[in-house]
């Protein structure tokens, strides 16, 4: 059975990440709902910023998650390969070696 890759620090930064972005997201809201100057002049940018790293930090894991986890399939299905001759075999004399 294959076992799926294990992404702790990874997977912990991700959801760190993401939750430090949506509390900035959340803040500007609730400040500019407040009648906040500042929170209303910063949204514009900070607001499709801080969607677009989550967006970004969720598409780059779930791509490069997916493919360690194709290539490790992969490689658990491929047999070794094995030797056409065993390496204590003694080659006969017919073989035309020069001795």
């Amino acid at each position: 059975m294959m076992q799926r890759p294990s992404y702790g620090t990874s997977k912990r930064a991700l959801w760190v990440s993401s939750a430090l972005a949506w509390t900035v997201v959340f803040l500007l809201i609730i400040g500019g709902l407040r009648g906040s100057a500042e929170a209303v002049a910063l949204a514009p940018t900070v607001i499709p910023s801080m969607l677009l790293l989550i967006a970004a930090m969720l598409g780059i894991h779930r791509f490069s998650g997916s493919m360690d986890f194709r290539t490790a399939q992969d490689r658990s299905l491929i047999p070794p390969s094995t030797s056409p001759y065993l390496s204590r075999d003694q080659p006969t004399d017919d073989t035309g070696e020069v001795r």
